[in-house]
């Protein structure tokens, strides 16, 4: 064969190799991704977590088991324009959302709504959200789509540089935060080692530990993982997640002591035909307020708020919702929210009627009111405003209540627990929330109330 050729042949088959393979003579790899705008991809995910959930109840730690089984499977798009780079967007179809979740005798299995199965991945200030263009999710339905290892972030975790096996890179603290969802990061010593090459793909290993906060408490995390890099695809395809955390108990969460088992497979979606163009056409994928808002339904039924990610929904057992205000980890306010029994339209009780009934409920704590005001919205929504300054084991403590009663004579009082030096902190976010209030429609006429019905079955 003539030189010529040979080296023709040689030249013809490195232009048909990854990239990475011309420079396999010097052994080393180029693993940085290259995002392609507008392809699909299927993602499929398994979610197990064992270990004790922490309680604070007077003044001792109680611990409960607990376990979580949890599987989803989703489309996932760049959208065009957008890459790796801070600012990354990508829209989701869930063709599955689902997990059983046991504490101690108890559980729940959320699932994902048939009309929030849409949601997009969106990042701003170095924060990964997580939303549906269809409507609010409820906090139930963030935290089973909102994994740790997100989808989005999995190629932040590739070098920026060509390495050879053995080499290592650290992982900076913005990075962790977010994929471990983390509110700050204090500490952080994770790498990643490049361990193999063999075909298209690299093996790749990450292990460290992680000191952090979230919710306004510590956390400490051990995390290991492995994931492999595919030459031709040119992104993450795969990644098994370990994570051990220790966490404090907090305002709004309990303390954990757990471990984390995350599978993640990542291949081109063959039938992505939900986030085809088309299927996209005049749906607006920005974050807007009322789209970053939690949906909250009341235990009774009769009405729901929607709150922003600030609030924590506490308790919504029995008739009433219990929901604490969280600022940059401090805990600002909270706000138990209850239904009152119906009235006949416009038989309403008073203000000062509302007033009596607050000072009495205060008794010792009462101090002084501070103001007392009554108006009527847009919706038609009367509501009574009084805020009252008092004190708790000498505590001053402002109390701001509302009631809030609709055409149709349904009744609801919002009260705010702040202590007085967060009033300003709390600022309007009290406001905000009693006016997101939704009343469930009345019944039908003819149709007997709940309470019509338990007491007519008694006479039975």
């Amino acid at each position: 064969m003539p030189r010529s050729w040979a080296v023709l042949i040689h030249t013809v088959v490195i232009s048909l190799l990854p990239a990475s393979y011309a420079a396999a003579g010097k052994s080393t790899y180029d693993l940085r991704p290259q995002p392609k705008p507008g392809e699909i991809v299927r993602v499929e995910a398994q979610i197990e977590v064992g270990g004790d959930v922490k309680l604070a109840e007077e003044g001792k730690t109680r611990s409960l088991k607990m376990s979580v089984a949890g599987k989803v499977v989703y489309d996932e798009k760049n959208l065009a324009g957008r890459g790796t780079a801070e600012g990354a967007r990508t829209v989701r179809y869930y063709r599955d959302a689902q997990a059983v979740i046991k504490i101690d005798e108890g559980g729940i299995e959320p699932k994902l709504r048939d009309d929030r199965r849409l949601i997009v991945a969106d990042e701003a200030d170095g924060r990964a959200t997580l939303f549906s263009p269809n409507g609010p999710l409820t906090r139930e339905e963030l935290d089973l789509v909102d994994l740790p290892a997100n989808s989005l972030l999995l190629d932040r975790l590739l070098p920026d540089q060509p390495v050879r096996v053995g080499d290592h890179w650290r992982h900076p603290d913005a990075l962790m935060r977010e994929l471990l969802g983390l509110d700050a990061v204090s500490e952080n010593d994770t790498k990643s080692d490049l361990k193999e090459v063999t075909g298209t793909r690299a093996r790749i290993e990450m292990a460290g530990r992680v000191l952090g906060a979230v919710g306004g408490v510590a956390t400490e995390i051990e995390v290991k993982a492995k994931y492999r890099f595919d030459f031709n695809e040119r992104r993450v395809t795969g990644i098994g997640l370990l994570v051990k955390e220790k966490r404090a108990i907090g305002h709004v969460n309990t303390g954990l002591d757990v471990v984390a088992k995350l599978q993640m497979a990542l291949a081109p979606a063959e039938d992505g035909d939900e986030l085809v163009d088309d299927k996209l056409a005049g749906v607006s994928l920005e974050p807007r307020t009322e789209r970053l808002a939690l949906e909250c339904l009341a235990p009774t039924k009769k009405f729901r708020i929607y709150h922003g990610r600030d609030w924590h929904l506490m308790t919504d057992a029995g008739d009433m919702l219990a929901l604490r205000y969280l600022l940059q980890g401090e805990l600002v306010a909270q706000c138990n929210v209850s239904s009152l029994a119906d009235v006949e339209p416009g038989k309403e009780p008073s203000l000062a009627t509302f007033q009596h009934d607050l000072e009495r409920s205060l008794g010792e704590s009462f101090g002084r009111y501070v103001e007392a005001s009554e108006s009527t919205t847009s919706t038609g929504h009367r509501i009574y405003r009084v805020i009252v300054e008092g004190r708790v084991s000498d505590l001053p403590i402002q109390w701001h209540y509302f009631l809030v009663a609709d055409r149709a004579g349904r009744l609801a009082v919002f009260a705010f627990t702040v202590e007085s030096d967060l009033v300003e902190r709390l600022g309007d976010a009290d406001e905000a929330l009693v006016s997101t209030i939704e009343f469930a429609p009345p019944p039908a006429s003819g149709e007997p109330t709940r309470a019509a019905s338990r007491r007519g079955a008694t006479k039975r």
